[in-house]
Order: structure tokens, then sequence, then C-alpha cells
């Protein structure tokens, strides 16, 4: 009997350390010594990597049809911004900026809901489900890019208030 999802478990184990090194250790390191996001070099290189090891072990064979949709996600991304932003060239500069971080996002949350929770036998059923689920998580993406703020810094002002 051949297994349906082959999850290559040293490579999960990989990612996950990774990921636990980035966000316990690099992370608070750099951020001590920076009051900027973008300064934050080591963090998001550790972040994509983790997140790429991630995806190789959770697809597979498969990782390369990933990483097409992220791109594509954030393509799309991009030119929602664009067409929503674009009343003169300066438009271009806030959808590059937020449209394609959102894509990326929204590419990456529809990938782990598509893979765990959409199943269905009609074809036809599952393209409109895909397709209304990865519409939803843009838009809540790109609103939470377009008017987010700074939620850290909201978080922690609000804690220290307290």
């Amino acid at each position: 009997m051949k297994k349906e999802n082959n999850i290559n478990k040293p490579v999960l184990i990989a990612g996950v350390v990774i990921f636990t090194i980035s966000v316990c250790i690099i992370f608070p390191y750099e951020s001590s010594k920076t009051s900027y996001l973008a300064e934050l070099h080591f963090t998001f290189l550790t972040l994509a990597l983790a997140m790429f090891t991630l995806m190789y072990g959770l697809m597979g064979k498969h990782f390369f049809k990933g990483l097409l949709f992220l791109i594509f996600s954030a393509i799309f991304g991009f030119c929602s911004w664009a067409i929503f932003l674009y009343n003169d060239f300066w438009g271009v500069i806030p959808a590059l900026y937020a449209g394609v971080p959102a894509g990326i996002v929204a590419g990456l949350v529809f990938l782990i809901f598509n893979y765990q929770f959409i199943k269905d036998d009609n074809k036809t059923r599952l393209f409109v489900k895909r397709l209304i689920l990865y519409s939803v998580i843009l838009f809540i993406s790109s609103l939470l890019f377009a008017k987010g703020g700074d939620w850290i810094f909201e978080l922690t002002e609000y804690f220290k208030n307290k």
C-alpha cells in the first residue's frame, strides 16, 4: 500500500528548527540593535529558508508547483493593488510594496487551507471553492496590509500603558 502524503520528516524537522532559531535567537538579537524593520536581514533570510524547507518537506515533488503558485500569487496581488490604486504613475509604488507581500501571504495561507480543508470530487465545485477561498484570503491579507499598521508597536505600547 502506497502512502498518499509522502512527508519527509527530517526536512520538516529541519524547517521547524530553522524557524525556531530565527524567531527565538536571531530576531531578538537583531531587533535589539535596530529600530527599522528593513534592517532585520538575517531574520528575513532565515524565515525564508525555513519557509522553503517546510514547503519542500510538505509538498515533496510538488514543491516547484507551490513555488510557481506563490510567484503568480505575488504578481496577482501586485496587479490587484495596481488596478485599485492606479490614479497616476506613483500608484504603482504602494502596489509594489504592499501588493507583493499581500499576495505571498495570501498564497501561503491558501496553500495551507487548500491542503487541509478543501476536498471535493466535483472539479467545478472544487475550482469554485478554491477561487472563493483565495479571493477572500487575498482580500483579508490586502486589507491587513493596507489598514493594519504596525501591530507589534501598537501591542507593546498597549501593554506598556497597562
